[in-house]
């Protein structure tokens, strides 16, 4: 069977070809990434394509090449740029002790929550935001040697350490001054105590592991802004205003029903005898509720081997 090439971007803007068979699934594509950089737990990670500025994640069945060959393509007959398979970490639970013991997935994990950090997805503190810098320089540049991170050392690639949204805040010379400053405190510490020590601080952040989606519009409800961000992450749906700030939570537990269309996401919650409804316009719709329901699926699993555990003792 004829092969294709597949690029496939990671998180910290590094892109490897793969060749894989015309037919291939992206469970296959998944199966080879993993292969090729030797992760181990891979069970929370897959395959998004990006496209047009929207990102999903691909159905284990589909297939790649098939996806590719509708891309939109330029005079040169390749893909744009805005269209890409990007393989990164899908599903956040509160226990990833076995993704943390391998320095694999963990260095994934990593940069995502770096990526994340420096793209003010989640929102950080000030002294959240000089730690974490320095933590990253310590991963990038190791101990702090003074003959060599002098003043003008980080100026060229600061955005690279800091929160785009707080970097206006501060004078370059001044987010230097402060994180060669907390830089500083991590004399000793390895790659792999930097890392731990760095997701350890953002794992506590409320907003951790939640896929936020694009401002949409609120249908018919004047209970909650008119505009909102959905998120969605272990625990169940967010409602947040575009500044982050957050309008409601709404857990799993709470949640009756949810659906769907090419425009609009929708999901009811409360009890069997008192509830509400919120509808919302909104293209990702579909992306949405695919994301509660492979969460939905995980939380039912679980439950299921706890109580055949308790059978079994």
């Amino acid at each position: 069977m004829a092969k294709k090439v597949v690029r496939v971007h990671f998180m910290d803007d590094m892109v490897k070809a793969f060749a894989i068979d015309e037919n291939a699934s992206a469970e296959t594509l998944k199966a080879t990434v993993v292969e090729r950089i030797g992760m181990k737990e891979d069970s929370c990670f897959a395959i998004f394509e990006k496209k047009d500025g929207w990102e999903r994640c691909l159905e284990p069945d589909e297939k790649p090449c098939e996806l590719m060959a509708v891309w939109t393509t330029d005079a040169s007959g390749d893909p744009k740029k805005q269209c890409a398979f990007i393989f990164k970490k899908k599903i956040f639970l509160r226990d990833d002790e076995r993704e943390m013991a391998d320095p694999t997935a963990k260095h994934h994990v990593y940069i995502q929550a770096l990526h994340s950090v420096i793209d003010s997805e989640y929102p950080s503190s000030m002294d959240d935001a000089i730690k974490l810098a320095g933590l990253q320089v310590q991963i990038v540049y190791g101990d702090n040697k003074p003959g060599i991170h002098q003043p003008g050392f980080l100026v060229n690639n600061l955005k690279q350490f800091v929160p785009k949204d707080l970097f206006p805040s501060k004078k370059p010379s001044e987010w230097e001054t402060l994180i060669f400053k907390s830089h500083a405190t991590n004399l000793g510490k390895s790659e792999e105590e930097a890392k731990t020590e760095y997701l350890d601080l953002v794992k506590q952040w409320p907003f951790y592991g939640t896929t936020f989606y694009p401002p949409c519009k609120t249908i018919g409800n004047r209970r909650i802004p008119t505009k909102v961000i959905i998120g969605v992450n272990a625990e169940g749906i967010l409602l947040l205003k575009k500044d982050k700030e957050l309008v409601s939570t709404h857990p799993f537990t709470e949640i009756c029903s949810w659906a769907s269309s090419s425009t609009t996401f929708a999901f009811e919650f409360g009890s069997q005898t008192e509830s509400q409804k919120y509808t919302f316009e909104t293209k990702q719709g579909a992306i949405i509720a695919a994301s509660i329901q492979t969460y939905i699926d995980i939380l039912v699993q679980m439950l299921k081997s706890g109580e055949e555990e308790e059978e079994d003792d």
